[in-house]
């Protein structure tokens, strides 16, 4: 494209549409469709290229995808605007205008809420504090934040779990996780499958607690966070010795004490 090059630039951006689909990648079909269209607008061929933003627009609208929404918005309302459609094109970038304003209202808004939730649960007011996790939660399922609604839903987690809400815990961290690993937050992550696990181990299901926590251990080893990765394995431990596993408890501790040096004297 920077080179002028529309016929190749076209042939691999038609080979990354076809690739995400293959893999059912609706980001990558949504971004494939509008660098179409933006050959296509190029060399000229306008309805072409308002056919194509338009389904990116549409699908963008289907699966929640704020941000390449208004990227689709505004593409097609370019386009548009060239075949001489100004007030279809005007429409449209009043829609990517609009729709841009209000996520950015609605993000610093969702974390002030957020935020504030923290601070009415640090004063003991958890009924006002869950109200204002979950006005952040709906703000920012609006918007399309999937790291900031899993923030909210650990925070939730946490409240159930103080309650001793055990199963209420872990659907918020089963649902944070889900979030977490849209957003590919690694550390993150990990912290929800050690609360998994702890969750897990409360509600009377030490072997789902042990496989959280072993899995907890092995993300933050990954990532270098040793700390972490033994409050995790020591967590695995004790499921281990609570299901009776001795051979399981002997690995782990094996494991522990190589992250450890003093426990095993050395």
């Amino acid at each position: 494209m920077a080179r002028g090059d529309l016929a190749r630039a076209g042939e691999a951006y038609e080979e990354a549409r076809r690739l995400a689909e293959s893999l059912d990648d609706v980001k990558g079909l949504i971004g494939a469709l509008n660098d179409l269209g933006s050959v296509a607008l190029s060399r000229g061929a306008g309805h072409e290229a308002i056919q194509l933003h338009g389904r990116a627009v549409s699908l963008a609208q289907q699966f929640g995808e704020t941000g390449l929404l208004i990227v689709g918005l505004a593409s097609l309302g370019a386009a548009e605007y060239q075949e001489g459609l100004t007030e279809e094109a005007g429409r449209r970038y009043q829609q990517a205008l609009d729709l841009l304003l209000r996520v950015a209202d609605q993000h610093t808004e969702a974390i002030l809420r957020n935020n504030l939730g923290l601070v009415r649960q640090a004063a003991g007011d958890v009924g006002q504090a869950e109200q204002l996790f979950r006005q952040a939660m709906a703000l920012n399922q609006a918007a399309g934040q999937p790291a900031s609604e899993a923030s909210n839903h650990v925070n939730l987690g946490i409240l159930a779990e103080e309650r001793r809400e055990y199963e209420v815990a872990e659907r918020e961290f089963e649902r944070a996780l889900e979030l977490d690993k849209i957003a590919e937050r690694r550390a993150e992550i990990a912290a929800d499958l050690l609360r998994l696990g702890r969750v897990a181990e409360r509600r009377g299901f030490p072997d789902r607690g042990l496989a959280y926590s072993e899995r907890a251990s092995r993300s933050y080893l990954a990532q270098g966070n040793q700390a972490q990765a033994i409050a995790a394995l020591t967590s695995a431990v004790d499921c281990a010795r609570k299901l009776g596993r001795a051979d399981e408890v002997a690995r782990l501790e094996k494991e522990l004490n190589g992250l450890t040096p003093s426990r095993s004297g050395r």
